[in-house]
């Protein structure tokens, strides 16, 4: 065998070597786009049980999924992304019908939004709840003295004059 035959064998090793290696890298990048999707869809299953319950939209800034100027975008409790185009168009997304970069930011910025809201909520409920057990509670001491329904009547007479 002349050296021009080694080099060419050589040659034809090294680009077999480097179709193998290709074809290593692209199976990891398959099994990766698989991994992926499946990712997404259990965290938009698991997200939008959370969102469901809680009932809050998220506006979301246009550039956080590369929308030209003038456009909106409204995180939906449902995880839909509602689109308004400058031209007033709309379009409806799921959020796993968005790329990888585009659910990360929109998970980025909503987040927050959404746990300021659902702290809100909860101190605004909190308040309430507490206001309705303090009236429960006042009006049971009520109904529990034993007053006849004429002391009751002039106990407050005499309230109403004291007041006067």
């Amino acid at each position: 065998m002349s050296s021009d035959d080694a080099d060419i064998d050589d040659d034809l090793v090294e680009v077999i070597n480097t179709m193998e290696a290709l074809i290593d890298e692209a199976v990891q990048v398959y099994e990766l786009d698989k991994e992926k999707v499946n990712v997404i869809d259990e965290l938009y299953n698991s997200l939008k049980v959370i969102t469901s319950f809680l009932g809050f939209s998220v506006d979301l800034y246009p550039e956080l999924l590369n929308l030209p100027p003038g456009s909106k975008a409204v995180l939906t409790p449902s995880l839909d992304v509602v689109i308004i185009k400058p031209n007033f168009k709309s379009e409806t997304k799921s959020l796993d019908q968005f790329s990888l970069d585009e659910v990360t930011n929109i998970l980025k910025y909503g987040s927050p939004t959404l746990i300021s809201m659902a702290r809100a909520d909860r101190t605004y409920k909190n308040r309430r709840i507490s206001f309705l057990k303090s009236a429960t509670a006042k009006l049971k001491k009520l109904s529990h003295t034993n007053v006849d329904d004429n002391d009751m009547a002039n106990n407050l007479r005499r309230i109403e004059k004291v007041k006067s």
